[in-house]
């Protein structure tokens, strides 16, 4: 009764340890530092599943993506000074990504480089705001739709992950991601400015437009923070599912 009891635990251990690292067979796997396929791979991912997900992957639904708030606050004593809050911002492009180049992917997570460049079409951030400031003697309120499009943002995306053992394989969390992005253009608009007035709205909104690098430079850490989250998302799911020696073919 014993061994009996025994091999039906060993039975099930295996069967759960088998299931965990089961990647599915239909995603190609790459080999350690073959950055060529996991650009492939994560494209092919990306592009048919962002709106979907694909959970047997461990990969979320990131398009549309919720971010449930962010703020901007320019206290500099220029011409433009400009509190903006953001809340439940969906984030729309995401699918458009088209990555240039990847670096490391190692077999030994602890020592290697994690590294991807690339840009979009255009990134576009919808959801609710509410503004306070002013601009030179003209006080600044409003609360409503807001809409704020990035065209062709290059972007990189660094992380470092800390690393478990779990059953002799590695186990990953994201410790450190840092994500850069830089538009060519961005558009902003804010509607409800001025309790409603459509010419002084219109003002602002076309100030905040040929003005952008100026709003861009306060706006960007919030994006920066924005797109990490959505990253971090990703991540931490596929690695909370997988061990890094499951999304990789042996060399």
């Amino acid at each position: 009764m014993n061994l009996l009891l025994q091999l039906s635990c060993l039975a099930i251990f295996v069967s759960l340890a088998s299931a965990a690292s089961s990647f599915p067979p239909e995603i190609p796997r790459c080999h350690f530092g073959d950055t060529s396929c996991i650009i492939s791979v994560s494209h092919m991912l990306i592009r048919q599943h962002a709106r979907t997900g694909y959970p047997s992957a461990g990969f979320p639904q990131v398009e549309p993506f919720l971010v449930k708030r962010f703020d901007i606050s320019d206290g500099r004593s220029g011409s433009l000074n400009l509190k903006l809050n953001f809340k439940d911002i969906n984030v729309e492009g995401l699918s458009g990504v088209k990555f240039d180049r990847a670096v490391g992917f190692g077999p030994d997570p602890a020592a290697s480089k994690f590294e991807m460049y690339g840009s979009f079409p255009k990134i576009v951030l919808r959801g609710k705001y509410v503004a306070d400031g002013r601009i030179l003697i003209l006080p600044i309120r409003g609360d409503g739709d807001a809409e704020i499009i990035l065209h062709n943002p290059k972007f990189s995306v660094k992380f470092k992950p800390g690393t478990s053992k779990r059953d002799g394989r590695t186990y990953l969390t994201v410790d450190k991601l840092k994500v850069l992005v830089e538009p060519q253009k961005m558009n902003i608009k804010l509607a409800n400015l001025f309790n409603g007035d459509q010419a002084l709205g219109s003002n602002l909104n076309q100030f905040l437009n040929d003005n952008w690098t100026e709003v861009w430079s306060e706006l960007h850490p919030s994006i920066h923070v924005a797109i990490a989250e959505i990253m971090k998302s990703v991540l931490s799911q596929l690695f909370k599912r997988f061990a890094y020696e499951d999304l990789f073919l042996e060399n």
